[in-house]
């Protein structure tokens, strides 16, 4: 960031005044800020606001509040929850709201977890050997694509899952041999 002063040099110290709804930042290269001794008068906390420390400096870049969303308007008729209030927090107030918020939350639920429907685990015990098989493919392919997008924690981690899976089926095969002997 550019000093808002002098508009030459890189910023170094910034000040943010909040009222209301409205914020307003100043930012200040080291050169600025030891000429106009404005460290000092911060600490000095004799200011209401920051047209006391810069008062010939009108133009500070103001951030106006949001404008609204399209469903900004969409709020639960028993609860009064608003549907941002629900894509702010990720958490509805009442079991109502799920009706009203419907396609919203099942979309934001994809967009989150690829799906919108939870599967859930199953044990690899209760998996048969052609199932393990199948999914330490699907986590090899995994892999790979992590690798070549080089998400390698992610790619750790399905690993780790691989290598899991690998020692279920080996001793799902070894149980099952054993069972043949008998």
């Amino acid at each position: 960031m550019k000093c808002n002063i002098c508009g030459k040099e890189k910023a170094v110290l910034y000040i943010q005044e909040i009222i209301g709804n409205e914020r307003r930042q100043i930012h200040i290269c080291k050169e600025c800020e030891i000429n106009g001794n404005i460290i000092e008068k911060c600490l000095e906390l004799e200011f209401n606001n920051i047209d006391t420390i810069f008062p010939n400096y009108k133009s500070l870049p103001s951030k106006k509040k949001k404008k609204k969303t399209p469903h900004s308007n969409k709020i639960c008729k028993v609860c009064g929850y608003s549907l941002d209030d629900f894509l702010k927090t990720g958490v509805v107030s009442c079991p109502k709201c799920y009706e009203y918020f419907k396609s919203e939350i099942s979309k934001h639920i994809k967009k989150i977890h690829r799906e919108n429907k939870h599967i859930g685990k199953i044990s690899s015990r209760n998996l048969t050997n052609k199932d393990i098989e199948s999914k330490i493919n699907k986590y090899r392919e995994e892999i790979e694509l992590f690798i070549k997008i080089e998400k390698y924690e992610e790619a750790a981690l399905i690993r780790d899952k691989l290598e899991h899976l690998k020692k279920d089926l080996i001793s799902k095969k070894t149980k099952s041999e054993k069972k043949d002997v008998r």
